[in-house]
C-alpha cells in the first residue's frame, strides 16, 4: 500500500478507482459520545488508521519549552489531556510552549474512555516510529524545520510536509524529496502554481477554503502536475471536492478504502421513482468498527442524509454518479433520500463494511 501511494503521488495520479488518497485528520481518532476513545495525535490513532485502511494520517508538531518536539494540535493541552494523578480536568490553561517535556510527560495524560490509552503526550519520534511500523504515511502539519529532518531519518522520503509557512515548509527540500503541500491562503491558481514551482519537486496545495477550491482551480493545479488536497471540508463540500477531482482528501470522517474488502451488507436499487416530498429510507446494524459507502445516480432533486451528514443535490439528467463514504464507530448507518422535486433514481448502491 505504502509504495503504491507514493508512486501515485510521484506520478501526479489519483488513488485507485480515481478516488483521492484519504488522510485521517489528526490520526484516526474516535469518540464515545463527547469523550475520546482514541485521542487525536497519538500512536494509537496511527494503528487505528491502519485498521480502517487509511494510507496516511496528519499530525501536528509543537515544541516544548526545552525544545522537544511533541504531537499536539492546540497551543494548550486542556482539550485533549487530563491530570495524570486523578484523571481530573485541567482547569488552568497549560500551554505546550510554556512547559518542559518532563512536566508534560509526568503531570498529564491523554484523555480516553479506556484507562489503558491514558498515555503521556507523544513525541514526534514516537509518532513517526508508529507510522513506520504500521505502514502509514505521516503528513507533518509543521513549520518546525527539525521535524522534517527527523522524518527523513525514520521514514526516508515516505512522509508529507505541510504548512502555510512557505519559508519553513520549503526547508523540507534540505532533507528530502518528500511531497510538500503548501496552504496558499487566498492566492489564485496561477499564483499558487508559481509558488509551488519555486519549491520544486513533488508539490501540491492544501486548503480549508472550500469556496476558493472550485473545479477550475483544481484542474489548473492538476494540469500543472501538482497535488490538490481538500482539508477538512464540511458537508456537503467534501463530496463536491471529491467530484471536482481533488487528489487528496484530509478528513475526520471520509472513508473509501474498499480495495481488497468484501462488503458485509449491500443494498442495490434501480429505477426508483420518488414523487416530490417522498422519501426512501435504509438503515442497518453495524459492528463496532465499520464504514459505509454509497454510489448514487439520479435525475431530479434530492436531500440526502447519510450517517448524519446532509447533502442537497440536483441533476438535470442521470449519468453522473456521486460517491460518498463515511467511517463509523459504535454507530449504525442510516440513509434517507428525500425528493425535493419529482426524482428518478437510476441506480443506488450502498455497501457496509466491517473493519
Amino acid at each position: 500500500m505504502l509504495s503504491m501511494v507514493l508512486l501515485a503521488l510521484s506520478c501526479g495520479q489519483e488513488a485507485p478507482e480515481d478516488l483521492p488518497m484519504a488522510v485521517a485528520h489528526r490520526g484516526c481518532w474516535l469518540k464515545e459520545g463527547e469523550e475520546f476513545y482514541i485521542n487525536e495525535n497519538c500512536p494509537a490513532g496511527v494503528w487505528m488508521a491502519a485498521r480502517y485502511g487509511y494510507p496516511a494520517i496528519e499530525c501536528d508538531v509543537k515544541y516544548t519549552r526545552d525544545s522537544v518536539m511533541v504531537i499536539m494540535h492546540d497551543g494548550t493541552i486542556n482539550r485533549t489531556m487530563r491530570n495524570a494523578a486523578d484523571y481530573s480536568k485541567i482547569t488552568e490553561s497549560v500551554r505546550v510552549a510554556d512547559c518542559t517535556f518532563e512536566e508534560l510527560r509526568t503531570r498529564y495524560v491523554l484523555a480516553s474512555t479506556d484507562p489503558a490509552l491514558r498515555t503521556p503526550i507523544p513525541t514526534l519520534r514516537e509518532e513517526l516510529e508508529a507510522c513506520r511500523d504500521a505502514g502509514i504515511i505521516p503528513m507533518l502539519h509543521s513549520a518546525v524545520v527539525e521535524s522534517y529532518a527527523l522524518a527523513q531519518e525514520i521514514l526516508g522520503d515516505h512522509f508529507i510536509a505541510f504548512d502555510a509557512n512557505e519559508a519553513a515548509v520549503s526547508r523540507a527540500r534540505d532533507y528530502s524529496s518528500c511531497l510538500i503541500l503548501l496552504d496558499p491562503g487566498k492566492d489564485d491558481a496561477a499564483t499558487t502554481i508559481h509558488r509551488l514551482e519555486n519549491i520544486g519537486g513533488r508539490c501540491g496545495m492544501s486548503t480549508m477554503n472550500y469556496r476558493m477550491l472550485d473545479a477550475a482551480y483544481i484542474q489548473a493545479l492538476k494540469d500543472a502536475g501538482f497535488e490538490v488536497q481538500a482539508s477538512i471540508f464540511p458537508s456537503p463540500h467534501e463530496q463536491r471536492a471529491l467530484t471536482d477531482g481533488v487528489t487528496i482528501e484530509l478528513s475526520d470522517f471520509y472513508w473509501h478504502q474498499t480495495q481488497g474488502r468484501k462488503a458485509t451488507t449491500s443494498l442495490k436499487k434501480k429505477s426508483l421513482d420518488l414523487a416530490e416530498g417522498e422519501s426512501f429510507n435504509w438503515k442497518e446494524e453495524a459492528s463496532e468498527f465499520s464504514a459505509v459507502t454509497m454510489e448514487l445516480d439520479f435525475q431530479g432533486s434530492l436531500e440526502i442524509t447519510l450517517c448524519g451528514r446532509t447533502y442537497t443535490l440536483s441533476h438535470q439528467e442521470a449519468g453522473q454518479p456521486k460517491r460518498f463514504g463515511v467511517r463509523l464507530y459504535k454507530s449504525n448507518p442510516e440513509l434517507t433520500l428525500k425528493a425535493l422535486a419529482s426524482t428518478n433514481i437510476k441506480s443506488l448502491k450502498v455497501h457496509l463494511y466491517t473493519l
